[in-house]
């Protein structure tokens, strides 16, 4: 079986597409498909795979699996992926897509080659305030996906490999957790280094950037307009008190044809 398939990334976080709107979904395993396609030396590459489908009731439906083959609930840069191409073949510029986590908007804020997709990630949950792990303080958050967010004085200060993997599987997190580690600039600028569930260090999270806007702001270390800086490029995020933002800049990068 031939399907074919389309790179996309924002700031670096990279996923393949897989798309059916237009034709029936396969009977196939998606989770093993991950697994070969993201694998970076014998697979195409990526992050993960995003599985396009209908949905009666909105523009489409998305689902996300990560290298190691788990299905995640929700994807910031998958979503504003899709939306920019979708918008690239209908001309709408505003989309609504359902996910594991419920229905999300997007909007275009600036077409062209690298468009600039605003997406809604809902309203963020705090599970768990102030919890230690492995030495950190932090806040257990979900935004669909769970989040342990800790601020750090320095990224050098411990080993990132390391400390991201065991915090994801720490017993404290009963399916594991994407881990944010953010640096505070000023009110309204950080840094962000990521170790993703399942998927390792990224360049680049978007639900995991909002995760940490919201518990800066929680904590009054930020403001609700906040500028981030990733491994992977920039982006900026927006909360309004109750419902999160996530602007940023994606790309094409190229299609292809997977054989199985």
């Amino acid at each position: 079986m031939k399907l074919n398939f389309f790179k996309m990334q924002g700031q670096g976080n990279d996923y393949l597409f897989f798309y059916f709107l237009d034709k029936k979904l396969p009977d196939i395993d998606f989770s093993e498909l991950a697994k070969k396609t993201c694998d970076r030396q014998f697979g195409v590459g990526a992050d993960g795979i995003v599985i396009v489908s209908t949905d009666p009731e909105n523009d489409s439906f998305m689902r996300i699996f990560n290298p190691d083959g788990s299905e995640a609930e929700m994807c910031g840069t998958a979503l504003r992926c899709l939306v920019a191409y979708l918008y690239s073949k209908t001309n709408k510029k505003t989309f609504s897509i359902n996910t594991k986590s419920g229905i999300k908007k997007g909007i275009i804020v600036k077409a062209g080659k690298n468009p600039i997709v605003k997406v809604d990630l809902g309203i963020p949950e705090m599970i768990e305030e102030n919890i230690l792990i492995e030495h950190f303080s932090g806040h257990y958050i979900s935004l669909g996906n769970p989040h342990f967010v800790t601020f750090v004085e320095n990224f050098d200060e411990f080993d990132f490999s390391k400390t991201g993997k065991k915090i994801e599987t720490d017993i404290h997190f009963t399916h594991g957790t994407n881990v944010e580690f953010v640096k505070l600039i000023n009110e309204q600028n950080i840094v962000i280094k990521f170790w993703e569930r399942g998927a390792g260090a990224t360049l680049a999270c978007g639900t995991g950037t909002c995760a940490a806007v919201f518990s800066g702001t929680k904590q009054n270390l930020l403001k609700h307009f906040v500028n981030v800086k990733v491994p992977g490029g920039e982006l900026e995020v927006e909360f309004d008190g109750k419902h999160i933002y996530l602007i940023g800049e994606v790309s094409f990068v190229f299609s292809g044809v997977y054989e199985i």
